[in-house]
């Protein structure tokens, strides 16, 4: 059944008295209030942001009351500007387009590429930042500064991704395969490799966690798998829609994007156009 309810002819007597009872529900009801920033009243409204705990681009603490990372505190540094409160529902990263669609949330905030398939059913903000793939090698490595210095080279990447499949195509003297970004990254400072290649945004983040590790970020530009990021809203929430997208710009116009990219080990190369 389609959610449009049938209707059923009445008489007038019936109709007479629904009519009353409606009447007298409407006097006697108070008005009711949305825990969602788009539908909220009052003073300050309240944000559900949808997010799948995830590091560097959005988690939080045990505690659960602020978000940190590349997302996280760019919809916190809106919320602030906009004067609203933050309200954090964790899901997996799958379920948080079927949460925002149920209205269990009012936003995804998670890193979530903005693609056509996502378009169909979702509105996005304008882009957030980019990212892609990064090319990691020790700090005192000369001579790598993108893909095409790679041939020849001992080159790591992790299983199971699509970094892999790419790094086969750089002609390495060798390809070694590892199954966690720990391993990845602990290889390149052991020398076990000259480059490894992965996510740009969770290798800046280690380096950015750990300066000793030695390690240094290079970012293609344009990268093989550019990937731009927004959050998402129900197609109906164009409010919400319009105010995102003034709390971003005035964001990107202060430079506080920037400042957060660079401490998650991203720069200007990931700023969105």
């Amino acid at each position: 059944m389609n959610r449009r309810s049938r209707i059923f002819p009445m008489g007038r007597s019936a109709l007479a008295l629904t009519v009353i009872i409606i009447a007298l529900a409407a006097c006697s009801s108070t008005p009711s209030s949305s825990s969602g920033a788009s539908g909220a009243t009052g003073a300050q409204r309240t944000l559900i942001v949808g997010t799948s705990n995830d590091a560097p681009f959005a988690f939080h603490d045990a505690g659960g009351t602020s978000l940190k990372g590349i997302d996280g505190q760019m919809i916190e540094a809106i919320a602030k500007s906009k004067g609203w409160k933050i309200q954090i529902y964790d899901t997996d990263f799958a379920s948080l387009i079927p949460a925002l669609q149920a209205k269990k949330i009012d936003v995804v905030v998670d890193a979530m590429y903005i693609t056509a398939k996502r378009q169909a059913v979702v509105n996005f903000t304008n882009p957030w930042y980019s990212e892609g793939e990064g090319i990691v090698t020790r700090s005192d490595t000369s001579g790598i500064t993108g893909a095409a210095d790679l041939k020849g080279k001992a080159i790591g990447a992790q299983t199971g991704t699509v970094y892999l499949d790419y790094a086969k195509t750089l002609g390495a003297s060798s390809l070694k395969v590892f199954d966690s970004q720990a391993a990845l990254l602990q290889a390149l400072q052991n020398k076990q490799v000259d480059a490894v290649v992965t996510d740009s945004a969770v290798a800046g983040y280690a380096i950015a966690k750990d300066p000793k590790m030695g390690l240094k970020l290079l970012l293609p530009n344009p990268p093989h798998f550019p990937g731009t990021i927004g959050a998402a809203v129900r197609k109906d929430d164009t409010a919400l829609l319009a105010e995102l997208n003034d709390g971003l710009a005035a964001l990107k116009k202060s430079g506080e994007d920037l400042t957060i990219l660079k401490e998650y080990g991203l720069g200007e190369a990931n700023r969105a156009k």
